[in-house]
């Protein structure tokens, strides 16, 4: 299994703060196939 939790990413410039994730939690069990675009 996979797991994560609680997640964050976020890209900064100097004038512009993006978030990308925010608090994600998921998980990935055997045998199950993910996509992550």
């Amino acid at each position: 299994m996979i797991r994560t939790e609680h997640l964050k990413k976020l890209y900064a410039t100097e004038e512009v703060e993006t978030t990308a994730l925010n608090d994600v939690t998921m998980a990935v069990d055997q045998g199950e196939f993910v996509a992550v675009m």
